[in-house]
């Protein structure tokens, strides 16, 4: 129980550093540090290298803390876990090309600078998955980290403290999309679930 705490305090370490990286205060104060064209430039980029350096250690802990299996999914359940996994990595892989997986990476804005206020998008996007939910990048995770056979102590404590993070995470980002795209958002939030589909309700309906 002790390991399955210390993986949900490091997770939720990185989540706190994740969303004060993300807020105006850090990008102001980066901008002052750097200046207004190099922040900008590069902001973004090293946003996604911090978070990846800071959730490492909760990875570390996951993998190197004594365990203790749950259960094991049964063929053929196991096999078609592995299939919905497969079909969500490709979905997550989908929903960063939406959102222009260069921009979302960084990388563009390394050419083409933009507002270091933008989120991980240049522009609002609400059609493919987008329709579904409003964050598909966080379901279709979850949906890898829960399917995951065999269960075990250490990595249900990791999902579950995912699945916290993903929850409040979105709480603040929305409102950070809200400032960047007003009215259109909003009408957005209120058409399309946050986080788990319905599949009788889609955007615009």
């Amino acid at each position: 129980m002790l390991n399955a705490l210390l993986i949900f305090i490091l997770l939720m370490a990185f989540g706190l550093i994740h969303s004060l990286l993300a807020s105006h205060a850090a990008k102001a104060a980066v901008q002052r540090l750097l200046g207004h064209n190099i922040a900008t430039a590069t902001y973004r980029l090293l946003y996604n290298v911090a978070a990846f350096i800071t959730i490492l250690p909760a990875l570390y802990l996951v993998f190197r803390l004594p365990d203790h299996e749950l259960y094991r999914l049964p063929e053929p359940l196991n096999s078609v876990a592995w299939g919905i996994k497969v079909v969500a990595v490709l979905g997550l892989v989908y929903a960063v090309y939406q959102m222009d997986a260069w921009f979302f990476l960084g990388l563009r804005q390394l050419g083409e600078p933009s507002s270091i206020d933008s989120t991980s998008t240049a522009q609002l996007v609400t059609i493919g998955l987008y329709r579904s939910v409003r964050h598909p990048l966080y379901t279709l995770s979850l949906i890898v980290l829960y399917l995951t056979s065999p269960m075990s102590v250490n990595w249900l404590a990791f999902a579950v403290s995912c699945n916290l993070y993903f929850y409040l995470g979105s709480i603040f980002e929305e409102r950070k999309l809200v400032r960047e795209f007003g009215e259109a958002y909003r009408t957005y939030q209120q058409q399309v679930p946050r986080l788990l589909p319905r599949p009788w309700q889609r955007a615009g309906h």
